[in-house]
């Protein structure tokens, strides 16, 4: 598509990408600011024929768009994504480019309830993990390491063995989906499962601990767990749709509901604003009942 040299939004989209890379955040949230602020950049480009500067864009514009997202049958959360996406474009702008005004900043961001996803009970999870280990090993350890560090997919397959440490229990994932390292000790049952597995895998020659089966210079790809995770759990008999994810939710779930306090899931769950794992409080609320029955 030809582009007018008065139209440079797509140059300073190509640069926040590029920071976005140089903080190391991951590859998938990289992609998903790229898709969003595209779409933002095609709207811009038909509305005004290419005749528009990134810095002559206003609130009123952003406020188009967004409108346009939702008349298009988009659903809130996706709307509500790309909104955030325009303020961290905009926040980088100010911050990086020394722009004066950060018009991301002039557009209020909706409140939304998020449910969570159906999620697995522990007997559920335990008979995915037996049919894994049924499967192999290999699969076996990544989906325990999934669940019991309640990782999100990106840093367990690009894991390195390095940052395994089995003398004081602990693993570093140093780059999580904000671009922000964590430090965890290590379950009980991974300690065992995860000693045993890294000495066979100790002369793979792979620095990864999760090696892609076609390269062992390579992670395994998200794209491949997707599918045997699939295959795994049609084996455990479970009918519920499953992704890494959603192993995620199941340990902060699970953690809720044992009574674990609210601040030490967000620590494992690498969420800097509480209010990204208060959504787990309404799972819990029996506790709340004495102090509701006092009045």
């Amino acid at each position: 598509m030809l582009m007018q040299q008065s139209f440079d939004l797509p140059v300073y989209i190509s640069k926040f990408i590029h920071h976005l890379a140089r903080q190391k955040y991951s590859r998938e949230t990289i992609v998903g600011y790229g898709k969003d602020l595209k779409k933002f950049s095609d709207y811009l480009l038909t509305q005004y024929s290419g005749n528009i500067l990134t810095e002559e864009i206003e609130k009123e514009d952003l406020k188009d768009f967004v409108s346009m997202l939702e008349t298009s049958g988009l659903k809130p959360n996706s709307v509500a994504r790309h909104l955030s996406s325009l303020k961290s474009f905009y926040n980088f702008l100010v911050c990086e480019m020394n722009f004066a005004i950060n018009v991301g900043a002039q557009i209020k961001q909706p409140k939304l309830f998020t449910p969570l996803p159906t999620i697995l009970t522990p007997e559920e999870v335990e008979r995915f993990l037996h049919a894994a280990s049924e499967h192999s090993t290999y699969y076996h350890v990544l989906f325990s390491v999934l669940y019991y560090t309640g990782s999100r997919i990106t840093p367990v397959i690009t894991l390195r063995k390095k940052h395994v440490d089995l003398t004081s229990n602990k693993v570093y994932f140093p780059v999580t989906k904000n671009g922000r390292d964590l430090h965890l000790p290590l379950h009980d049952k991974l300690i065992r499962l995860l000693d045993d597995y890294l000495y066979m895998q100790k002369s793979n020659g792979s620095e990864y601990v999760f090696p892609s089966p076609k390269s062992s210079s390579k992670p395994i790809s998200a794209t491949e767990v997707r599918k045997k995770m699939d295959l795994i759990k049609k084996r455990a008999g479970i009918s519920k749709r499953m992704t890494p994810h959603l192993l995620r939710h199941c340990m902060a779930t699970h953690l809720t509901i044992l009574g674990v306090d609210q601040k030490y899931i967000a620590s494992i769950l690498g969420h800097v604003d509480l209010r990204a794992t208060a959504r787990y409080q309404q799972l819990n609320i029996d506790n709340l009942r004495p102090a509701i029955n006092k009045i």
